[in-house]
């Protein structure tokens, strides 16, 4: 899916790209940023009257390429919380959401 994305991003033309990335968890109610240095930190979801509904404080990463990409999922993945239960030993415990977000800057 990562090289998806890439391979449909156009470098020439009248347009430019920008592609970001963000990672959360919601792990007993409560949304946690997995990029972050402190991803244990709780974050409050927010609902702006232009923008909608958004997390205040979530860190967007902006990628260049495929490994990029990879990286920022290795990072929230090492981040997640984890606990035994009876059938396996490292359960998620939790939800997660990985977004890639691209925008388009059309030129002239």
């Amino acid at each position: 899916a990562f090289g998806h994305v890439f391979r449909n991003v156009d470098v020439g033309g009248n347009r430019t790209f920008l592609v970001r990335a963000s990672y959360l968890e919601i792990y007993n109610e409560e949304i946690r940023d997995l990029l972050s240095k402190n991803p244990k930190q709780k974050l409050d979801l927010k609902d702006h009257p232009d923008g909608g509904v958004y997390v205040k404080d979530l860190t967007i990463m902006i990628v260049k390429g495929v490994r990029d990409l990879q990286q920022v999922m290795e990072v929230g993945q090492k981040n997640r919380s984890v606990a035994s239960t009876l059938m396996n030993n490292e359960s998620s415990r939790s939800h997660s959401i990985f977004t890639v977000t691209v925008e388009i800057l059309e030129k002239g």
